[in-house]
């Protein structure tokens, strides 16, 4: 599932994943929140501009959560080379709770 603003959310929608819209970081730890217990969602993709809006005590929370395990996703960024092989360990050191070195 995934929580993203509405000009993200409609190509994760085009692609057949079920989205919720949030307009702020609030909002999005609400989705989040009912997502959790309605929904019983394992893995939850949330747009890394809404999820540094989270406050602080709330994404701590989510971070120590075993489920739903909450994924920041970067939207496009034209300026800086991005690292996909720092960001897929970071997504594994949170899923099983140790950081592993890929070769």
């Amino acid at each position: 599932m995934v929580i993203a603003s509405q000009g993200l959310s409609a190509g994760f929608a085009l692609a057949g994943v079920p989205v919720f819209e949030a307009t702020s970081g609030a909002d999005a730890a609400l989705q989040i929140e009912r997502l959790a217990e309605r929904e019983r969602a394992g893995v939850v993709l949330v747009d890394e501009t809404l999820y540094r809006d989270i406050p602080d005590e709330i994404r701590r929370g989510l971070q120590r959560s075993a489920l739903p395990v909450v994924i920041p996703v970067p939207g496009p960024n034209w300026t800086s080379e991005a690292s996909a092989h720092e960001y897929i360990v970071e997504i594994l050191r949170r899923a099983i709770g140790y950081r592993v070195r890929l070769q």
